[in-house]
């Protein structure tokens, strides 16, 4: 295996206990978008921290990050949504109700 297949491998574990902390938060009942925003303020914070410790930190382009984060989250939204049931006129109107209540 490549080095750069052992570091994908190990990103990819550390993401899937980043995931399992978050998903037993979720059962605790805290809400989904809160545990999102602590997740991206961790992800931004250590991703600052680590550039701060690298040869040269004025030469990192923080934009590398931002693009990376739209493309990774594009392609979970999509996985995402490949899930759902389209919501019928009924589910709508349910839901509609049950909203204003």
């Amino acid at each position: 295996m490549s080095e750069n297949e052992d570091q994908h491998t190990l990103s990819i574990q550390l993401a899937n206990q980043v995931i399992n902390m978050a998903n037993n938060r979720l059962q605790e009942g805290l809400e989904p978008g809160d545990i999102a925003m602590g997740l991206r303020h961790a992800a931004a914070n250590f991703t600052a921290f680590a550039m701060a410790h690298v040869e040269k930190p004025e030469d990192v382009d923080p934009t590398v990050f931002a693009e990376e984060f739209l493309q990774t989250y594009a392609y979970y939204f999509d996985k995402h949504m490949a899930g759902r049931k389209p919501v019928s006129g009924l589910d709508a109107l349910i839901k509609q109700v049950k909203d204003e209540n």
